[in-house]
Formats: structure tokens, C-alpha cells, sequence
């Protein structure tokens, strides 16, 4: 996955002025295009916490924490890429307890929901 996208990523923002952020990025001049899937974009005011590469094996390029403002829980995003230069942000909307939680591979978001 493209390094250039990697070393764009900061932690303390929220979603929204990340894509902003990577949106101005760009690999051998071409800019990347950035898009927001559908259940996705009622997460966008979360914050970034921490972000870990995606699976090899996989279209997913990072696999990201982001905290919500108010209520201390943690999801799962995913930055896959689905084009050339085309990455699109994705989200588990089940809440984390923590924030090293989403990025664990082994632990199902639907095993995080609170009880």
C-alpha cells in the first residue's frame, strides 16, 4: 500500500480533517481520491488515536482507532484501498472499551458490545 498515505497519517484529529489531510497527499503527482463509505460517515467526528498496517492478504491499507468525543468508546476503521489512487474509509460501528482493542485482529467487533 502506498507509503506516501502512511506517512500522512496523524493522531488528535478527528476523521474528517484527516481525509482533508490525505486529500492533499499525492503518489508520483497524482493526488489520491478519498471517499467515505455509507455507515462510515456518522463516525467521522471521532478522533484518531492509532493506526496499524492492514492485513497483507487484504485491500485494507491501515486499520485505524478513533475515540469518540464523548461517550470514551473506541471503533474499528479501516482505510481499504478500491481503485488506483482510490482509498475509501470504512467502519465497525460496535464501540471498543479501550483503544488498542480495535486493532487487535483477533478480537471481533461483535465481541466488544458493552453488557
Amino acid at each position: 500500500m502506498s507509503e506516501a498515505l502512511g506517512t500522512a497519517l496523524v493522531k488528535g484529529v478527528t476523521f474528517t480533517q484527516l481525509l482533508g489531510k490525505l486529500g492533499a497527499a499525492s503518489e508520483g503527482g497524482r493526488p489520491f481520491v478519498l471517499r467515505v463509505e455509507e455507515r462510515a460517515k456518522a463516525y467521522v467526528d471521532h478522533i484518531v488515536e492509532s493506526w496499524t498496517d492492514g492485513p497483507p492478504s487484504s485491500d485494507v491499507a491501515f486499520v485505524l482507532s478513533g475515540r469518540d468525543r464523548d461517550d470514551q468508546l473506541w471503533r474499528r476503521f479501516t482505510l481499504s484501498q478500491v481503485g488506483p489512487w482510490t482509498y475509501e474509509l470504512g467502519v465497525f460501528p460496535t464501540p471498543f472499551p479501550n483503544a488498542q482493542d480495535p486493532l487487535a485482529p483477533g478480537v471481533p467487533p461483535s465481541s466488544s458490545r458493552r453488557r
